[in-house]
């Protein structure tokens, strides 16, 4: 039975049509991929789905009290509220409820008889509606999440005003992921993510109940989540089973067909045109070319699309020029230091670059990437140490924000400014390969869209034919298509790379050694560690080493605590008091009921410390939230100590 049902569905803006008889179903559970050009109608189909907008033809039917998460691409915040007082205004519903069960818990105190008991039923159910919609969970639940979208807690009370886009785009992620849904629609969810973030939420996506619906240009996110791909294509949607890898395959080995197909009829029509014209005038054979005429003409008349080639989104279509030689030694560090007051990102850090090396850089974000281009560009100086690029090498540089490009000049008049030697028509034709037409190309670049701003970008890459690239988050606002032409023109370039990235796919296949940033050697955040990966590819076999590490790590704890038993050989009878865990000592005094009742009384005050961390006098002051953590922390460890002191006396 569909959740979502929509039903041959026609919306226009203006006179451009963005789609055109759209059916799609979506079930429960079920996680489901949405790709497509830029442009195609993806987030139409979200914002019809959530009711935003309506189609101009067709119904969008959805389940009744049918619970929706929906993060747009552009999230908005009033910027007044901290960053925890806007994740608590996604649990409003639970807030109202904890304030009810406060407010009859101290109404009791002064009833008694029937009245009393009356309201302990209530009590009672307000409690079990609390527990069963997740009351006692949820600071737990924003906490890792928070921890989970890379907010470390000095973040927590920052006013969002105070936030980079990119935190505000996190934030706005992790309330909708806090919400209590039925079915998620995430439109570009990895935008601003680092990789350590982008694996936190594969894994919450893989553990979630509930449908949801991914539009996402992360290849590598969509094989390990994804069960379905939904391809929004010539103002239609077509569902593929399968995740990513085998949407592609299967997508190819169908154009394959079709086009082999395609060329059958334009032979097969090719060859009655010219039995016709050989036997329309040939005694005895002119019946029969009348015969094939009329059937083909009925052919091709009832079948308007009989002889259409296959059709295709365009795609953007690009190469670098031949990089010179000029010098072996591309980049060369020495004792490099970098740091802004008590933050050291990089220190003593030394290595070469050589010509024609890949080098991907990747890490959390804020540990140092792009510092380290800007110091490679000179743009930064070091805190100590040096950094110095080859002489006479011509460098292009790609910037993630598109700072490079004059928000006042056209499209045409940047492109024009990287290589001033070519003529304007020139230009224009490779500006025409990265999909920039018509009088596209005199649009001002302050008015281009993060995807057209990255175009621009490359266009301008390729027209300097550079001897060294960097760049920085050259995937960004880019879909497959073009993320897929920039793979096969980078791993034409026999130029020296430089790229920061946290596209694993991307990674895998450009580059063929890995500067991890702020990572230590089991994948935490450590600022100022670094270590290089050489291998192809790159990315997953860093993964897997880190996993190793964890396990080989886990292994020996466990071997650890293990080794202490085996060397204590069990003896018969009781356990002796000597064998009690020195943390255990002090419940000797206790009988079997007297811990039992303790571990009660422990977990009834637990229970009232979860119903205080709702209270807006509490998560609104820093100081009271943080003491009351601290004193749920040790109480918690202390019920854990009770239950191994009761299960050791109980046998």
């Amino acid at each position: 039975m569909a959740i979502v049902k929509l039903s041959d569905i026609h919306v226009a803006f203006g006179p451009e049509v963005v789609l055109d008889q759209l059916n799609l179903h979506l079930h429960p559970g079920e996680k489901v991929g949405m790709v497509g050009a830029n442009g195609s109608g993806k987030s139409t189909i979200l914002r019809l789905i959530v009711g935003e907008i309506e189609p101009d033809i067709g119904r969008v039917i959805k389940r009744k009290a049918l619970r929706i998460g929906h993060l747009s691409q552009e999230t908005k915040f009033s910027g007044d509220r901290t960053v925890m007082e806007e994740m608590h205004a996604g649990v409003k519903h639970l807030l109202k409820l904890q304030r009810e069960i406060q407010a009859i818990s101290r109404e009791m105190e002064s009833l008694s008889g029937p009245e009393l008991k009356a309201m302990m039923k209530k009590y009672d159910r307000l409690c079990h509606n609390f527990e069963i919609a997740g009351g006692y969970e949820y600071e737990i639940r924003i906490l890792k999440t928070l921890a989970g979208m890379g907010f470390e807690p000095e973040l927590h009370y920052a006013k969002t005003s105070a936030l980079s886009g990119g935190q505000l785009s996190r934030l706005g992620l992790a309330q909708v992921l806090m919400l209590d849904t039925d079915l998620l629609l995430l439109d570009e969810p990895t935008n601003h993510l680092d990789l350590q973030a982008i694996e936190w939420l594969e894994k919450f996506l893989t553990g979630y109940n509930g449908a949801a619906v991914i539009i996402s240009h992360d290849r590598s996110l969509l094989d390990k989540v994804a069960c379905k791909i939904i391809e929004v294509e010539n103002r239609q949607a077509r569902v593929w089973n399968g995740n990513y890898s085998n949407y592609v395959q299967t997508r190819q080995t169908e154009r394959l067909q079709q086009e082999r197909e395609h060329i059958r009829r334009v032979e097969m029509v090719e060859r009655t045109l010219d039995f016709i014209a050989r036997n329309k005038d040939q005694e005895g054979m002119r019946g029969t070319a009348r015969g094939r005429k009329t059937r083909l003409k009925r052919l091709l008349k009832e079948n308007p699309d009989f002889l259409e080639k296959p059709k295709s989104q365009k795609k953007i279509s690009f190469s670098f020029g031949k990089a010179d030689r000029k010098s072996d030694l591309v980049l060369r560090c020495e004792g490099l230091s970098k740091s802004f007051g008590d933050l050291t990102l990089f220190e003593n850090l030394t290595f070469d670059i050589l010509n024609r090396q890949r080098i991907g850089i990747t890490g959390p974000n804020g540990t140092g990437k792009s510092t380290f281009l800007r110091l490679a560009l000179g743009q930064l100086e070091p805190s100590g140490g040096s950094i110095r690029i080859g002489k006479n090498l011509h460098v292009g540089y790609l910037d993630q924000h598109g700072d490079v490009l004059d928000p006042t000049l056209s499209v045409l008049d940047e492109a024009l400014g990287a290589n001033p030697t070519l003529s304007s028509e020139q230009v224009r034709n490779r500006l025409g390969a990265f999909l920039f037409t018509g009088d596209d190309v005199f649009k001002k670049c302050g008015d281009l869209s993060g995807g057209q701003r990255n175009r621009l970008m490359l266009c301008r890459l390729v027209l300097a034919d550079p001897d060294v690239l960097i760049m920085d988050e050259p995937t960004n606002h880019l879909d497959i298509a073009s993320r897929q032409m920039l793979e096969a023109a980078l791993d034409d370039y026999a130029g020296t790379m430089i790229v920061v990235s946290h596209d694993r796919y991307f990674l895998d296949r450009i580059v063929d050694k890995l500067m991890v940033v702020g990572l230590d050697e089991l994948g935490s955040r450590c600022l100022g560690k670094m270590e290089f990966i050489e291998a192809k590819p790159a990315y997953s076999y860093y993964a897997s080493l880190v996993a190793k590490r964890i396990e080989s790590q886990q292994q020996k704890l466990e071997s650890r605590a293990a080794g202490p038993r085996r060397r204590r050989p069990a003896s018969s009878g009781s356990k002796s008091r000597s064998r009690v865990p020195e943390e255990l000592k002090r419940f000797n005094k206790y009988s079997v009921e007297q811990i039992e009742e303790l571990i009660m009384e422990l977990e009834r005050e637990l229970a009232g410390m979860k119903e205080r961390f709702g209270d807006e006098m509490v998560y609104k002051n820093p100081d009271q939230l943080a003491e009351l953590q601290q004193s749920y922390d040790a109480k918690t460890a202390e019920l854990e100590l009770l239950y191994r002191a009761y299960e050791r006396r109980a046998g």
